[in-house]
């Protein structure tokens, strides 16, 4: 594990100002969690989650990961943090996608996991299904 940088904590708050929960049809919830991203060549992104009924919605970091792929051509995560009421990990399926996107992630991304660390994504994923 490694401490947070001053960057990290701006990426912090930046996902933070995602943050803005409204309720939708039959019981979903959009805005409920944000992210941010920092790529490898230095550009941010955001997103926010939709949290939808039958299972149509998805997480913060799939969005910002989204915004980083329609807008640029890079693929290569420096740093992803996703927060709710507190910095959380991402789940099994958001990490399989940073992953899936660019190989390269799995030994480069920082996941910030807490308000206080970040570790790398093959700490978080650390058995690759795909090489066996």
């Amino acid at each position: 594990m490694v401490s947070l940088t001053k960057e990290d904590l701006e990426l912090i708050n930046l996902a933070k100002k995602m943050i803005n929960p409204k309720k939708v049809v039959r019981g979903g919830i959009i805005k409920e969690v944000g992210s941010a991203l920092i790529t490898k060549k230095g550009k941010t992104f955001t997103g926010a989650n939709m949290h939808l009924p039958c299972d149509l919605g998805f997480c913060a970091e799939v969005t910002a990961i989204s915004n980083m792929i329609s807008s640029s051509d890079e693929t290569e995560i420096k740093v992803i943090v996703a927060v709710k009421d507190k910095v959380r990990p991402p789940c099994g399926r958001c990490r399989e996608l940073m992953h899936l996107i660019n190989e390269k992630n799995l030994e480069n991304t920082f996941v910030i996991i807490s308000n206080k660390e970040k570790v790398k994504l093959k700490e978080l994923l650390p058995h690759d299904w795909i090489k066996g």
